[in-house]
């Protein structure tokens, strides 16, 4: 037995996955679809009993009652966002299609419509604005320091090394950034921290380097600089410092406490007498006031030994 047009159309509408509705002259439902009920909870017996109204957030009435009833009064077509409560109470996005619906005569009968969750497409737009944000603000950051060190670079290193020593020191932020990036920018484990540094310069594995220390976390802020000072370090020490010689010997250690304070020792050994600097170049910079800045307090020597640096934050 075939189906009149009108059981066609109730099946079409009952199967359908979109939520579809239609309301009378006032506004009122008159009908919703399976997808729809189901969304709202509403028993098909007690529609007459269900107002969709109710299930709007408080802060969106506004938001619909202006388009709507302009629609309703001009009988034109609208589309709205607002978040409605579903069953199980919780608020979802809707998107509400609707076009006027007219009888034989002409008379307006009400309006026709499909609702559609568009919650998930509404979070990921709003995460990736602020994605867009936030790396605008870190590119921004990150274009000041590399200006800084260009141009600190410029001041204390000879013309002809002037390249090999920038892009050494972009190479130790880069390692950092490389790290932030893998856990979306929200903290860097320490022993990362460090060993990435000694990967720059081709020294992870060493033989006279030790490191020793618990695996714990250290915020982007604080990951940045630490991760400059340690390249910074880790270069002076394969120039003028243990890495230098082959009975030369570096261990580096960080403890942390309950209290969520860490310290991040730097010890050098050499069997040389290593003379003290006679001035405070750009690493010293690095390597103090730029961590004394923003983490935390060094102490810095320069002993006949080998050099000593110990962060406490």
């Amino acid at each position: 037995m075939s189906m009149t047009d009108q059981e066609l159309a109730i099946a079409v509408a009952e199967t359908s996955p979109a939520m579809l509705w239609m309301g009378d002259a006032l506004g009122r439902c008159v009908f919703l679809n399976s997808s729809l009920r189901r969304f709202w909870g509403v028993d098909p017996d007690a529609l007459d009993q269900f107002d969709w109204s109710s299930t709007l957030h408080p802060d969106d009435v506004a938001l619909l009652s202006q388009p709507f009833s302009e629609a309703m009064a001009a009988h034109t077509s609208f589309v709205v966002e607002a978040r409605y409560r579903r069953a199980d109470g919780i608020y979802r996005i809707m998107r509400t299609e609707a076009n006027p619906r007219f009888g034989g005569d002409g008379t307006f009968l009400g309006m026709t419509g499909l609702n559609i969750d568009v919650t998930e497409q509404r979070d990921a737009e709003q995460k990736s604005l602020y994605l867009m944000g936030e790396l605008n603000h870190r590119t921004k950051n990150l274009i000041t320091v590399v200006m800084a060190i260009a141009r600190a670079t410029a001041r204390s290193t000879e013309p002809d090394r002037f390249l090999e020593t920038f892009s050494s020191r972009l190479a130790g932020l880069a390692s950092s950034n490389d790290l932030l990036v893998a856990q979306d920018w929200t903290a860097v484990s320490m022993r990362d921290l460090v060993t990435s540094q000694f990967r720059t310069i081709s020294m992870e594995s060493d033989d006279r380097i030790a490191f020793d220390g618990p695996d714990f976390s250290v915020c982007p802020q604080h990951a940045q600089t630490v991760g400059m000072a340690l390249h910074e370090l880790a270069t002076n020490s394969l120039k003028h410092g243990a890495l230098s010689e082959p009975s030369g010997r570096l261990t580096v250690t960080w403890r942390s406490n309950d209290a969520n304070q860490w310290r991040l020792e730097w010890r050098e050994t050499v069997s040389r007498t290593l003379p003290a600097p006679v001035r405070r170049g750009f690493g010293h910079v690095v390597m103090v006031d730029m961590v004394e800045r923003t983490v935390g307090k060094v102490d810095l020597r320069f002993e006949p030994q080998g050099v000593t640096w110990i962060l406490e934050v």
